[in-house]
Parts: structure tokens; sequence; C-alpha cells
């Protein structure tokens, strides 16, 4: 029997109000939990995937649209973030998220390419597309009702032949792995995600950069900390050379590398006696079976 979409929006609203009630873990949680999945603990294993849960359906919302249904994208994010789960090397430093989002998006490609039927459109025409489709949104939340096609051309100034042409476009089905360009070297799949779009990984590496530099600058001298801050860029300007900076400051340059240095050597310090810090292990549990609740039921 065909699930209506009455019955999908259903299914969706309750798993996303059960991922709601899964907390996120600091980093040390996570490897700790790692270091249990190693150890076959089963439970360790259901943690870690469901406290990131949350994260797939972000990841997941980039590729609507592109020939399989949200849920079915989900639950192909899901068994990439199993899997990551499981190959987890929490003694590498990285994050888990960091590391998981690889596996997520190849899960998630992977089933558009062999499921779904894409689409080649010249780089060109998608901007003549795309322009006509934001034109087309912005008179319809003006006037309140579907914009007629004189009235785009006219905001557009583009006659309505020209406007019919690009929405007729004759469209080939191609594979994700089909590589387009002028030299033939990048794949459909890599230009799928909106660049204009913050990517959840890279607004995640952002805020987890911005917290781990403030609480290091704290460890700093108030000189280190604006030499460091004008030397990378810290405050939102450009980085500086050690010889802009010391204009800045009023003092050699030399000097702003001995600072510099000094600084430099003070966070490695910091940083080797947190990799140092060990969170207490749990007793492992068997293994069981896959985790259920990072599938959906349709």
């Amino acid at each position: 029997m065909d699930v209506t979409h009455k019955d999908r929006s259903s299914v969706l609203s309750r798993y996303f109000a059960e991922i709601r009630g899964y907390q996120l873990l600091s980093k040390e949680q996570e490897q700790s939990l790692a270091r249990n999945v190693r150890r076959g603990s089963r439970d360790a294993l259901n943690e870690l995937i469901e406290s990131n849960l949350s994260f797939v359906v972000k990841v997941a919302s980039e590729y609507r649209n592109l020939g399989l249904p949200f849920e079915d994208l989900l639950n192909e994010g899901n068994l990439g973030l199993i899997e990551a789960a499981r190959r987890y090397d929490a003694s590498k430093g990285t994050k888990f998220i960091t590391y998981a989002i690889w596996w997520i998006r190849k899960s998630i490609l992977k089933a558009l390419s062999e499921h779904s039927n894409m689409v080649r459109v010249p780089n060109y025409q998608l901007k003549k597309v795309r322009e006509i489709r934001d034109a087309e949104i912005s008179l319809r939340r003006s006037l309140g009702r579907k914009p007629k096609r004189e009235e785009i051309s006219e905001s557009l100034s583009k006659s309505v032949t020209k406007i019919d042409q690009v929405l007729q476009l004759k469209l080939r089905e191609v594979s994700l792995d089909d590589k387009v360009g002028k030299e033939r070297e990048a794949s459909i799949a890599e230009y799928l995600v909106d660049k204009n779009l913050t990517s959840p990984e890279d607004d995640l590496i952002r805020r987890e950069a911005n917290s781990l530099v403030s609480e290091a600058m704290d460890y700093l001298t108030a000189q280190e900390r604006t030499v460091v801050t004008f030397r990378f860029g810290l405050a939102g300007g450009p980085p500086l050379t050690l010889k802009e900076i010391g204009e800045k400051m009023g003092i050699s340059r030399e000097r702003v590398r001995q600072i510099e240095c000094q600084a430099k050597n003070r966070l490695r310090k910091l940083f080797a006696r947190k990799r140092m810090v060990k969170s207490p292990s749990k007793r492992p549990f068997p293994v069981s079976r896959v985790p259920r609740r990072a599938r959906l039921s349709h």
C-alpha cells in the first residue's frame, strides 16, 4: 500500500520529536564512548549514534528534491553515521561529527546515484532558471498571488519568449558520477550542494574552533593575545605581517616574532595537557545488533 504525504509527514514528525530528546555529547564523552565501542560495547555504540542523529537531518536537507524522498535520505545518512561510529578512532583527537560527515555524505550520494534520475544542465542555464525562479518568488510575495509571465518578463527586462525558452529546457538523464566542466574533472555530485549556504560541518567546525581559540586565549598574556589576534586576523581583519604588527604596537619586528613564538609555545603546552586528560572508562557490554532507532519506518 502506498504511503501518503500525510503519513510520511506524521512519521517524520514523530522521528524528529524522538531525536530531539537525545543529548549532545562533549568531546570527552564522545572519546570515552568511542573507546568502549572498540571494546565491544553495544550501548556505547547506540549512544554515540543517537546523540548525532539530528546532525544527519541537517546534512540530508541539502539533498532534498533530487530524486529521493526525504525519509530515504535520512535513512541513508543514518547508515553512514552508523558506519562512522564503528570506525571512529578517538585517539586522533578529531571530534566525532567532523569525522562522520564524510560517511554521511558518501552514503547519501551513493543512494542518489543508484536510485534517482539526475539531470545535467549547463551552468549558465542554471543561473537563468534560478534568476527567473527568484523573480517569481519575489513577485508572488509582493503581489500576493502567482505572477503572470508578462510580469516576470517586465521585472527582469526580458521578453516572454526568452523566459519560456529557459523554463522549457530539454534535460537528459545522467549519473552523479558523470564528469562535467571544460576539463571534465569534477563530478555532478560535487555541484549538488548550494555553495551560497554555510554547510553544517563548516559551521560546526567554525564554532568549535572559535570556542577552542577563545578558551586558549585566556592562557596568554595581554601582549601575546594582541600579537596572535593581529597575526591571524582573529578580530575580523586581515592577517598582518610582523612589521605591520610592530608598527601598530610600537615595537620592533623581532620583538613581535619573539612574542608570537612565546604564545605558540604556551598554546602547544596547553593542548598537550588537554590531550593527556583521560575520561574514566565504562565497563564494556556485549555487542548485539544494529540500532533500530537509526532507521525510519515508512
